[in-house]
């Protein structure tokens, strides 16, 4: 898995008992080797949100694409190799999940619209470096005029608070 990624490991998880499928975060992306195809890579700026939940023992992954499925990385509790058995630490890997998303995150605003609805807006680096602006709700999921307006301005000052120019 090292080998193939050619930059340091933040931390890694396996996905499997056998130890042939793992996620890794990297400085750059989140990669997911499931062992049968190619890794998947994942920029950290496409991460709304990860979180961990002992109790499944997995982590969820949202996106900010609002039409992606949350990619949902079940972890056992430890890797077998023949007689060897090496239990999992998953707290590498959570921290660098953490940091990645947030260092993704250049600058950010909560409000609340006129109809109650709880709106974010934030400003995002890209694997190569652009800004670019997301908000949640995002603008085609507001039918009322006075949320749509109230967005655009919390979105506006997210992206004036960085040079951006408004919308």
């Amino acid at each position: 898995m090292r080998e193939q990624l050619h930059q340091p490991v933040l931390g890694a998880v396996p996905l499997d008992e056998d130890g042939s499928a793992w996620a890794a975060a990297t400085a750059d992306a989140l990669v997911v080797f499931s062992g049968r195809s190619r890794p998947e890579h994942h920029a950290w700026d496409e991460v709304e949100q990860g979180s961990w939940d002992a109790e499944e023992r997995a982590f969820t992954l949202r996106w900010t694409d609002l039409e992606r499925d949350d990619l949902v990385l079940e972890v056992p509790a430890g890797v077998r190799d023949g007689s060897t058995y090496a239990p999992t630490d998953v707290a590498p890997f959570a921290k660098a999940l953490r940091q990645r998303v947030e260092a993704a995150i250049i600058h950010s605003a909560v409000a609340t619209l006129p109809s109650g609805v709880t709106a974010t807006a934030s400003v995002r680096r890209a694997a190569d470096g652009d800004l670019y602006s997301v908000t949640r709700p995002t603008i085609s999921q507001i039918a009322d005029e006075e949320d749509e307006e109230a967005l655009h301005v919390l979105e506006n000052r997210v992206r004036e608070g960085v040079g951006l120019p408004t919308r």
